[in-house]
């Protein structure tokens, strides 16, 4: 389309020209129409060029940016991991403890022994010998 309406306005002749120009005016004429198209279109392809290389490092700084926060991510979620892990750990331990230690029930049943008894009133080894010296 665009080479059919170059051809179109090259073989146009200008309504204020009365006698028909040269061949070689018209041949100058559509070289220097050609030149300044291309340079139109040479500026246009470099605008295309910054453009495409601008968003190309826009997408390298992203992607670089995306790599960072991810790589801060797992580290984070290593982190967490190795706290749960601790905690677990922690609990389980705690656990085997409890397993350890004495039910309230048992330690009912030695109350009583022990109020049924009453071991504060027994009497010391050095208390008895002391007792036995006396009398």
């Amino acid at each position: 389309m665009a080479e059919q309406d170059f051809l179109t306005q090259s073989q146009q002749k200008p309504v204020e020209e009365k006698k028909e120009a040269s061949p070689f005016e018209n041949l100058s004429r559509n070289v220097t129409s050609l030149g300044s198209r291309l340079r139109v279109l040479e500026e246009r392809y470099v605008n295309v060029r910054k453009k495409t290389q601008m968003t190309d490092q826009n997408l390298l700084d992203f992607e670089r940016d995306v790599r960072e926060e991810l790589r801060a991510l797992n580290q984070e979620l290593l982190d967490i991991k190795r706290t749960v892990s601790d905690i677990n750990e922690n609990l389980i331990e705690m656990s085997a403890e409890l397993k350890k230690s004495v039910k309230q029930s048992e330690l009912k049943v030695v109350e009583k022994y022990v109020d049924m008894w009453q071991p504060m009133n027994f009497v010391t080894r050095e208390e008895f010998n002391k007792y036995l010296e006396e009398k």
